[in-house]
């Protein structure tokens, strides 16, 4: 196979990478200095350069620390060092003229996830006419954490970083930065949406694309709440002293020990999940600040950024698994009445979804009140603002029935035969939509369009991921109207 070496100058420095088959790759390569020692819990800086030329051969290292999960849907390689805010390229060789980019931020919950999962290989994408960028952020309380003395949303802060880093330096690799399309799923999506309402970020990107995005929804006062409360756990003062004298692992695993009762596994979990009466996960975007204000307010602003959206059909039903036992039989109606849900849509999920069962059914409830009702949000929010929004449904499913969480993602990057897809889209997934989903990431990273009608209240068009798919005018009416019933999110 026809392999070579290749240089890139970034601001640091020279680095290394390989061509092999037509593609350029660099991995690992720094777009910020390390946060450690009077770096800990600072704004990203600008890293302090090195001598000669670096390999950038291999994975760079991850915020994310073993051990790695071998239950999670996607494969979350954690690689070791310091040097955790770096990116990797994925371009095609001298091409023509310059490209357009497409840079990934994964997801994993703000406390997991890897930029070096194989299910982010960006050969498809790079052979399509993109370059592609996959970036690092830091997790957990290093990211996210309020702690008096330092700034909040750092991990926001640097995704700002990264993206500039992308500005200064993309050229070299062919990539035009004029053409920058942001891209995330989950909480990837989520910092997506945090991004388009930042300040900070104007003028770094062009478009968006958002796979099954919560809406950031944590208060300055929830991340004050759940970081005192964390140091008062690990015996330590809460503030910065306090926080940099614990190690990356120690606060990690009290963060996992945290998030061990998180999941929506019970009643009492579900109900504020569902009526959001609390936030929908301990760490993420704070909003109401400086850096992320009240993101649907900010994307209901004139704007010229248009976002392709969308979420699988049902992406929490299997989280609601744990209760079938305990709920057994019961009748669905009562047991959704009792964890918030309004009387009109206790009646309507069982209406809508016959011969489910009550958990099953609370889970289509978390996926809409999760996913699928703010992804209706943001689409009339851009709307309203005047930019276009095109909309999507995957509904494909292997035999068990279900289009859960992720379940996009190995389409949207066509790398079916990747490690663990089978997992959860079965043997033989149907490689046509695999080519047919990452052709219309490509056309909307090369062009802004989708390639179908864009939203609008009075015409909710969006597109459905099937076999075969369909463009509909109104695929997601059932959380359209639920929407009338349901406190905002």
């Amino acid at each position: 196979m026809p392999r070579g070496d290749v240089e890139l100058v970034t601001p640091a420095g020279r680095a290394r990478g390989t061509v092999v088959d037509g593609l350029v790759r660099f991995r690992g390569v720094p777009y910020a200095a390390a946060p450690t020692g009077d770096l800990r819990f600072a704004a990203p800086a600008p890293h302090p350069g090195w001598s000669g030329v670096r390999d950038a051969v291999e994975p760079g290292p991850t915020p994310l620390l073993p051990p790695m999960s071998e239950t999670s849907s996607i494969p979350e390689p954690p690689t070791p060092g310091d040097e955790i805010l770096n990116v990797s390229i994925t371009a095609p060789a001298a091409p023509a003229e310059p490209l357009p980019v497409y840079v990934w931020v994964h997801g994993g919950g703000y406390v997991s996830g890897s930029p070096n999962s194989p299910w982010f290989d960006g050969a498809t994408l790079a052979r399509s006419g993109v370059v592609v960028v996959t970036i690092s952020y830091r997790l957990g309380v290093d990211g996210f954490g309020h702690i008096p003395g330092a700034p909040d949303n750092r991990a926001v802060l640097d995704c700002v970083a990264a993206l500039r880093w992308v500005r200064e330096t993309i050229g070299a690799v062919g990539g035009d930065p004029a053409r920058v399309t942001i891209g995330g799923q989950s909480a990837g999506g989520g910092l997506v949406l945090a991004l388009l309402a930042a300040p900070a970020a104007r003028g770094l990107f062009r478009s968006a694309v958002v796979h099954s995005a919560p809406l950031p929804d944590i208060t300055p006062a929830d991340a004050e709440r759940v970081t005192a409360r964390l140091a008062s756990q690990l015996g330590v003062a809460h503030d910065l002293d306090g926080w940099r004298s614990l190690t990356r692992e120690e606060v990690v695993a009290a963060e996992r020990r945290l998030e061990a009762g998180s999941l929506w596994s019970n009643l009492s979990e579900l109900r504020r999940a569902l009526t959001r009466s609390g936030p929908l996960t301990r760490f993420g975007p704070v909003v109401g600040t400086d850096v992320v204000p009240d993101v649907l307010d900010a994307l209901a602003r004139p704007d010229d950024r248009p976002v392709l959206l969308g979420t699988t059909a049902s992406e929490f039903n299997l989280a609601t698994a744990e209760l079938e036992r305990p709920l057994g039989r019961a009748t669905p109606r009562p047991v959704l009445g009792a964890v918030g849900l309004p009387a009109a849509l206790a009646r309507a999920y069982p209406r809508a979804h016959p011969d489910r069962s009550a958990a099953w059914l609370l889970g289509q409830a978390l996926t809409d009140r999760a996913f699928r009702m703010p992804a209706l949000l943001v689409a009339e929010a851009r709307a309203q603002s005047g930019t276009p929004a095109a909309l999507w449904d995957f509904r494909w499913h292997p035999q068990d029935g279900i289009a859960r969480h992720c379940i996009d993602l190995p389409f949207a990057w066509d790398v079916l035969g990747a490690e663990r897809v089978e997992r959860i889209a079965g043997e033989d997934p149907p490689a046509a939509l695999a080519r047919e989903m990452s052709g219309d990431v490509a056309r909307f990273v090369r062009t802004g369009e989708a390639g179908w009608p864009t939203y609008a209240p009075e015409a909710p068009v969006a597109k459905v991921y099937d076999v075969p798919s369909w463009v509909g005018r109104d695929p997601y009416r059932f959380e359209r109207l639920a929407l009338q019933v349901v406190e905002p999110v």
